[in-house]
């Protein structure tokens, strides 16, 4: 049976949103399945952009739009591509870190992954330094924060917010890709279960640090394998109760966090050179 790279792709992390569209590939085309998800996170920030950046739209009203719809195109792209089988994956490769891989417990939980994991946790580490040590940092803290002097300084805001959109979009897809190919092996429709929506308040409680992304995200993600474990172990609870943890533990944090949360100032406004 040939391998299948069926992957959910896409993401608007911009808008605090997610789409998805299902794709598929020859065998041993992992990686070309990660690219595609990317492009397709990409394709489908660039309408974001469009819309939101560049016409002025509201985010909050297009996000929804796109969500829905995609949503909507995700099932029905699957229903055409495959009816109603779930064709399933190969098991993709981990990397074992030597030693650390070893430790119990925690060894096979944190340091026994595919490579693009170990990628994604580089990448926070990337951007912190490129928020604090590098122009392209401040030009995007200045596009959301105060975009008209970003504007005096003479550099062009809209094209900032562009490929601010275009480049988180690209990293949702490719977060997508991961959760279809190798986190699941399989794509379904509506895979992400509105798992998406932590991204928002993760952005809202990290208040701009990278590295608070990265503990609140170990966080929520062990709250989601928790409820595989307790599934698993048999535990005498409703399942609608186990699936609520993680959604529980994102309620608790914005209760105890929530007050010194902050955004941007100009976060989903448009902007106009002049007007005020």
């Amino acid at each position: 049976m040939r391998r299948s790279a069926v992957q959910l792709c896409a993401a608007l992390k911009n808008a605090g949103e997610t789409a998805a569209v299902v794709d598929e590939w020859p065998p041993g085309s992992l990686w070309l399945g990660f690219l595609v998800g990317a492009l397709g996170g990409m394709a489908v920030a660039a309408v974001m952009a469009l819309l939101c950046v560049r016409l002025g739209l509201n985010q909050i009203v297009i996000g929804i739009a796109l969500t829905l719809g995609l949503e909507g195109l995700t099932a029905l792209l699957h229903h055409f591509q495959f009816s109603r089988s779930y064709p399933r994956l190969p098991a993709a490769d981990k990397m074992p870190i030597p030693l650390l891989a070893d430790i119990p417990v925690l060894g096979p939980a944190l340091f026994q992954h595919h490579l693009i994991v170990y990628f994604a946790v580089a990448l926070v580490f990337v951007m912190i330094y490129i928020y604090r040590r590098t122009q392209l940092g401040l030009n995007l803290q200045a596009a959301g924060d105060k975009p008209a002097a970003l504007d005096v300084a003479g550099i062009n805001v809209i094209r900032t917010r562009t490929t601010a959109v275009l480049t988180t979009g690209a990293l949702a897809g490719l977060g997508g890709a991961y959760l279809a190919n190798v986190g699941a092996g399989i794509f379904i429709p509506f895979i992400t279960n509105g798992a998406g929506f932590l991204g928002i308040v993760l952005a809202m409680l990290a208040r701009g640090r990278p590295l608070w992304v990265l503990f609140g995200a170990l966080l929520f993600g062990v709250c989601l394998s928790l409820t595989t474990a307790m599934q698993v172990a048999g535990i005498n609870m409703p399942t609608d109760v186990i699936q609520m943890l993680p959604f529980l533990a994102v309620i608790i944090m914005l209760v105890l966090f929530g007050r010194k949360a902050s955004l941007p100032a100009a976060l989903g406004l448009p902007y106009e050179r002049g007007a005020r």
